[in-house]
């Protein structure tokens, strides 16, 4: 019984692994408000200040890497902050009944739901430019209806004392059901980040007319976004996005710390491009994932990384001189054995991998001198045969 509770918590543990810092933001600041509201009016003015810096910031990194996946987000919960300030401003206490106030509550749901789901783009591409056009063709769409008065609201006509009416909270809690069912099966961290600075939003929407939960909670949310970015960039740098396992760059980092002797292995995908021609970039990723979890599961104290599209380097540890090559056949003797199951694909597919090793040798200055003598022997071998393991 323990065994099996045991490996129940193995398998929640990975899922909950993007969630933990955004869910500690949002219960800090939920304390924070309950325990200190009002805040200081220097303490509002920081995490005024905090909020623009946070989010400037987060979209100069998007920019400096390429990436635009979060950039709408961004600047959407940008625009409604500075809105909702601007409304308070101009109609005080009724700002939440105003025309523009329901109309930005409708648009403001309906766009992060919209950009929740695109895919990540290069930031500086023509499509970057696009969704840009699209949110402020949304923002004079809602100056447009609000000079006409003309109200996105269905509410009854009883109102809460708040900053969302009966339709805005419906629509707010469908948008982000939405988001979290999508941010659970999908177990993404940028997505996950993105989930929970909209719960921030809605709280922020909500208790907007207390200027203390306005100002904490989207400052939260620009918070919560900017660790989910930087942690997003952090891990693609550093991890194979499809698989989970280290890259090259970790490879070359982890091999200053690699001990006097292991054994080095090459694992390679027979007919990879031809694979990748098949089954395009996400069979492809499904296939190097089961590939990896076969291996990690006949392996587990060994350490895998996937160092190119199409190979697998495999370190085993103060290995005896020799036992790297019977471990590595058998990984491949498995491979061989195995049928991969894809969703779009009715028959088990089978696919087969070569492999070379080579034993760390005391002429050998570092792991480079390793690795090339393997991957010397691989390509060799690779000329005139596959799905066979070679010694180097």
């Amino acid at each position: 019984m323990i065994k099996k509770y045991a490996y129940y918590l193995r398998q929640i543990l990975p899922l909950m692994s993007n969630s933990w810092l955004p869910a500690l933001f949002l219960l800090t600041a939920s304390c924070v408000y309950m325990l200190f509201a009002p805040l200081t009016d220097a303490f509002q003015t920081t995490l005024h200040t905090a909020f623009y810096t946070l989010n400037l910031s987060s979209i100069l990194l998007l920019a400096y890497y390429n990436r635009n996946q979060s950039l709408f987000f961004i600047i959407i919960i940008t625009i409604a902050y500075m809105l909702i300030n601007f409304l308070k401003y101009n109609h005080g206490i009724i700002y939440y009944l105003t025309p523009a106030y329901l109309n930005l509550v409708f648009l403001t749901g309906c766009g992060m739901l919209f950009f929740y789901f695109l895919p990540n783009h290069p930031f500086r591409s023509i499509d970057t430019l696009k969704f840009l056009i699209i949110i402020f063709a949304g923002v004079s769409l809602g100056e447009i209806l609000s000079n006409a008065q003309i109200k996105i609201n269905f509410s009854p006509s009883t109102t809460f004392d708040c900053g969302l009416q009966f339709f805005g909270i419906s629509l707010m809690w469908v948008v982000i059901s939405i988001m979290i069912l999508y941010a659970s099966i999908k177990n993404d961290i940028l997505g996950t980040s993105t989930a929970f600075a909209s719960i921030n939003v809605v709280i922020g929407f909500y208790f907007s007319a207390h200027p203390s939960a306005l100002s904490l909670f989207f400052a939260t949310a620009a918070l919560i976004i900017f660790c989910g970015i930087t942690r997003q960039i952090y891990t693609l740098t550093r991890k194979d996005s499809a698989t989970g396992l280290n890259n090259g760059r970790t490879f070359m980092t982890h091999a200053k710390k690699f001990p006097l002797k292991y054994g080095l292995g090459i694992i390679c995908i027979d007919d990879y491009h031809h694979l990748l021609q098949a089954f395009r970039k996400n069979g492809i990723g499904d296939i190097m994932l089961m590939i990896s979890k076969k291996i990690t599961s006949l392996e587990p104290e060994a350490l895998l990384y996937r160092c190119t599209p199409d190979e697998f380097v495999i370190i085993f540890p103060n290995a005896e001189k020799g036992s790297s090559f019977s471990r590595v056949d058998e990984i491949r003797r498995q491979i061989a054995a195995s049928e991969f199951i894809l969703p779009q694909v009715k028959r088990p597919l089978k696919i087969t991998v070569s492999c070379s090793v080579a034993d760390k040798k005391r002429s050998d200055s570092n792991v480079n001198d390793v690795f090339i003598r393997a991957h010397r022997v691989l390509q060799k071998t690779y000329k005139f045969t596959q799905n066979i393991t070679s010694r180097a």
